[in-house]
């Protein structure tokens, strides 16, 4: 019998024994990418969560085209809840990070509208199938990733332990964050429950209902309206040439594909790299972290370009030539956990440094902001799909990796290729062995986690699949 072959990328651990569950079944490019996404909302712990936003950026390969999926946050359409107080924490993760918990700061999230498009429109295995491992890894119980115990190490106390039920289900790696496991019964219930009746009850359902009551309880604003209202934006697309291969992204509202071309951009400045980067990096603060026009902005911007960019990034292929990337987080996590549906809630709307007009700001009904840049990237001889998480670096990390693959189309020597950031202080932050100087510099590790964690798949005469160093290096191929 047949087998179609295909690949995964991942920053999620857990994702290579997902692909395993199902590899046995003939499965396609996107029962791939939703029994992984599936199972990293049960497992990357406080990296994402089971309330997560995200993008996709796929080629079809039956049509030849590359379309777009923006399942982002969208803001509450009114602020009408009883709790308006900024809850402010400082976190010691990444040296000092201010953001705001409870369930006020909750954003409605895309990720099971994704979800449900690419299960209705390409999947080939039945819902139960793909539903299946991640319930049983849910109530079977987990060590924690590493990327989750650096980051819990840091926001264990001051961001969940102060909500009761949240406490309750983390007291295990409280007592030892090593050797603890973490059990979800009832988030393993509510995915079995989505396994009967599909995708959308999470909008319009019992699960919707339950959130929505968790959130009122405790002061939040989205109601079961909102839920509801939640849609997803389909195929607003860029395409760019970038000397000797053509990108597709995601042109608005999301800033990501724009500040890759940005990066690009800079990078054609030889002689002025590091002040390029660092004027890269105040413009998009500056001009595009924004709400109201947004929208038109970017893609105004990406047309002048044309004419003289905490998350979890998958990408699948399969020898059909589908090819899905996709990019997705829940914010810091509000520290909020729904006793009924065992979900823990994004705290998109308290991410202080995307949310330029302040904690609750007028943005209501409003696509919040994203630094994601998921991309098909093609060639006469190859296409593949392309993403990396990593904050304000997912710009930076993906215009190197693209530069560098421009000059010799290896995939691996491009992931692996030394890295650098700079921010609007001018400090630049590089790992080891770039090749030029600068005096305001601070050297990383190699294959630091701070630079993302860029992930390929694609095809060319065969499938395949390159992770990166910096999150676990993680691929699969069957």
């Amino acid at each position: 019998m047949f087998c179609v072959k295909l690949s995964l990328s991942s920053t999620s651990f857990y994702s290579k024994e997902a692909a395993d569950s199902i590899k046995d079944l003939e499965p396609n490019a996107a029962d791939l990418l939703i029994v992984t996404t599936l199972t990293s909302l049960v497992t990357d712990v406080g990296v994402v969560s089971p309330t997560s936003g995200g993008l996709l950026m796929y080629h079809n390969g039956l049509k030849n085209k590359n379309y777009s999926l923006d399942g982002y946050f969208v803001a509450p359409n009114n602020f009408t809840g009883n709790d308006h107080e900024e809850h402010r924490i400082t976190l010691t993760y990444g040296g000092h990070v201010e953001t705001c918990k409870g369930a006020n700061t909750f954003a409605i999230p895309g990720i099971y509208k994704i979800l449900d498009y690419v299960y209705k429109n390409f999947a080939s295995l039945p819902i139960s199938k793909l539903t299946e491992f991640p319930i049983y890894i849910a109530k079977k119980g987990f060590k924690l990733t590493q990327p989750s115990k650096d980051y819990l190490v840091h926001s264990l106390l001051p961001l969940f332990f102060w909500h009761e039920e949240a406490k309750n289900t983390f007291k295990y790696i409280n007592e030892d964050i090593d050797v603890g496991e973490v059990h979800f019964i009832k988030l393993a219930d509510t995915f079995e429950h989505i396994s009967n009746v599909g995708f959308e009850d999470f909008y319009s359902g019992d699960i919707s209902r339950e959130l929505v009551s968790t959130i009122k309880n405790e002061g939040g604003h989205a109601t079961l309206q909102d839920f509801i209202n939640y849609s997803l934006i389909e195929d607003k697309i860029f395409n760019f040439k970038y000397k000797n291969i053509n990108l597709s992204g995601q042109s608005g509202p999301s800033i990501g594909g724009l500040m890759v071309l940005k990066y690009l951009q800079a990078l054609e400045k030889s002689n002025s790299i590091i002040n390029a980067f660092k004027d890269v990096y105040i413009e998009r603060k500056a001009k595009f972290e924004k709400f109201g026009n947004r929208d038109d902005l970017i893609k105004s911007e990406i047309e002048k370009l044309t004419q003289s960019p905490s998350t979890i990034q998958i990408s699948t292929s399969d020898e059909n030539d589908n090819h899905f990337s996709l990019t997705f987080s829940s914010g810091y996590g509000s520290g909020v956990q729904c006793k009924n549906t065992g979900m823990f809630f994004n705290n998109s709307l308290g991410e202080i440094e995307l949310n330029p007009q302040g904690f609750l700001g007028n943005t209501f009904g409003d696509r919040l902001i994203s630094n994601m840049s998921p991309l098909i990237v093609s060639n006469e001889n190859s296409i593949s799909a392309i993403g990396s998480p990593g904050a304000d670096r997912i710009s930076s990390a993906m215009a190197l990796v693209l530069d560098k693959y421009n000059k010799d189309f290896d995939w691996r020597s491009s992931i692996d290729s030394p890295r650098f950031h700079v921010n609007k202080d001018g400090l630049l932050r590089h790992e080891p062995n770039i090749n030029f100087e600068y005096n305001n510099s601070e050297i990383t590790k190699e294959f630091d986690m701070y630079f993302g964690g860029v992930c390929v798949t694609g095809k060319s005469n065969s499938i395949y699949a390159f992770g990166d160093k910096r999150r676990g290096d993680i691929s699969w191929l069957n």
